[in-house]
């Protein structure tokens, strides 16, 4: 659950860096966007991106309520199986050998019972992890896609402060602001769509 924001961060950079070649002849360099030999080129803050997409921020926020819930799940499963283990063993002067052996028996198949529920239930949060970030990463490809027909940018760069290909970012072709504003709307249209659909 710690790593989701580096695990997020890993996949918003490599999605804000694919490339969107548009066909421009235009060496024009509206909209802030540089040049480099004709190729007009903007990035977009990919921590800033993250931190201020609701779509993020939600998705964050209910994989670590799942995760408590599964926490507090495990955790009441293991207290059964702890307390079942106690009054085995207060009983056990007075059960015969082969009574004490059927029970250390039933113990040890639903210690091994919690062990499998537990990492299958963990390994369908992961699945639901990757999908969620899937579903950001084609948000964002999507937009910024559907976006720059009108722009024309070629090159859409991912930078982060904490790592990734890009050194250095001019402040002046920073496009951060307008992506997350325009992927926010569009987010909470569809919010509302889901809203309806209920």
């Amino acid at each position: 659950m710690k790593n989701l924001p580096y695990a997020w961060l890993g996949v918003l950079t490599i999605a804000i860096a694919f490339l969107f070649y548009q066909n421009s002849g235009s060496s024009s360099t509206g909209l802030g966007a540089s040049t480099a030999d004709g190729k007009r080129i903007v990035f977009v803050n990919s921590d800033s991106l993250l931190t201020n997409y609701q779509f993020y921020k939600d998705a964050q926020k209910e994989f670590e309520n799942k995760g408590y819930r599964l926490q507090v799940d495990l955790g009441q499963k293991e207290q059964s199986l702890q307390a079942e283990l106690q009054a085995i063993q207060q009983r056990a002067s007075a059960m015969t050998q082969a009574e004490l052996q059927a029970a250390d028996m039933t113990l040890k198949k639903k210690g091994a019972e919690l062990q499998q529920y537990s990492q299958q239930k963990q390994a369908e949060l992961g699945q639901e992890q990757a999908k969620k970030n899937e579903e950001l990463y084609n948000n964002i490809r999507d937009y910024i896609s559907k976006t720059n027909k009108a722009n024309k940018y070629e090159f859409v760069l991912g930078y982060s402060k904490v790592g990734g290909g890009i050194l250095f970012a001019d402040p002046s072709v920073d496009v951060t602001q307008k992506i997350i504003e325009g992927l926010n709307k569009e987010y909470a249209a569809t919010k509302g769509d889901k809203k309806e659909d209920k």
